[in-house]
């Protein structure tokens, strides 16, 4: 139910009265702010201010920007030999006095002379260690996506035609805001892309099939070959019993079978701030 307050001076004069119900419309732009015109699009395809006026303002209106960058790589996950050993006094699975042989990290499966041979009484079994996957190596960091923004230009007003693929604009109160039925824009005159991406990394290595020999020799220039010959495979560490007269002076390995195995890429994530500088803020006027 609608009351209206009425404020009277006397009985014969009415000053004012007020409707409870009533809600004041807001108030409408000053039309003493002048009107521009804005364009928004590709850089390139931006045409010039009309009668050859320059820019009023020109800057970048951006999208957020994707959080993840494009994927990484990683190469192959090589096999690699192994390069220790252990002899044993006892028969597999051993349990007697031991000696560890080590070529070394790196080690290409040349002849490896033992810095001092085992003399044939203690060599009865031997514990060859199983051939490796090496980690993958990441491909280079990649560069962050780029941001995806709009190339905005404003000109000034005062034309006395409708600039073709402008939109007719006013500049926005000082707080930024735009009156009912107006279109807010916000660009900004200078991006600052501070952003990178973070390093690539690689999984764990799987798959892939590799099987390294093991060839002993009874000297250490690796000329007499022992009849045994070991084997071992992904995962696997064979004990192998020994019978010969020689003593143990050296080692040989190499790869029978090498299928390289794989490791999963991360996708890195995006790191750093975009700086969005010197912003404007227009109002596009409502379509009539």
């Amino acid at each position: 139910m609608r009351r209206l307050i009425c404020l009277a001076l006397s009985a014969m004069t009415l000053l004012a009265c007020e409707d409870e119900s009533f809600v004041p419309l807001m108030t409408p732009p000053p039309y003493t702010i002048p009107v521009l015109w804005m364009w928004v699009g590709p850089q390139d395809e931006a045409p010039p201010c009309a009668d050859g006026q320059p820019p009023r303002w020109e800057g970048w209106m951006p999208e957020e920007p994707p959080d993840r960058c494009d994927g990484c790589a990683c190469g192959p996950a090589a096999c690699v030999l192994p390069s220790r050993l252990t002899t044993d006094a006892l028969s597999c699975p051993g349990g007697g006095s031991s000696v560890s042989v080590d070529g070394g990290d790196g080690w290409d499966g040349t002849c490896a002379a033992l810095p001092s041979p085992v003399p044939a009484d203690e060599l009865a079994s031997i514990l060859y260690d199983p051939p490796a996957l090496s980690p993958c190596t990441p491909s280079e960091t990649p560069e962050p996506p780029p941001v995806p923004a709009r190339f905005v230009r404003v000109c000034a007003g005062d034309t006395d035609h409708e600039p073709p693929g402008f939109i007719a604009c006013m500049q926005a109160g000082s707080d930024g805001t735009c009156w009912d039925g107006y279109t807010r824009h916000e660009f900004f005159e200078e991006l600052i892309d501070d952003r990178a991406c973070a390093p690539c990394e690689c999984g764990p290595p799987a798959g892939g099939t590799c099987v390294a020999e093991l060839t002993l020799y009874g000297d250490s220039a690796c000329n007499d070959r022992m009849d045994a010959a070991l084997s071992a495979g992904l995962g696997e560490m064979p004990c192998t019993d020994i019978r010969s007269s020689l003593p143990l002076g050296a080692v040989r390995a190499s790869l029978v079978e090498a299928a390289p195995g794989a490791c999963s890429p991360s996708v890195p994530a995006v790191i750093g701030p975009l700086q969005r500088r010197e912003p404007h803020v227009v109002c596009a006027l409502p379509e009539t």
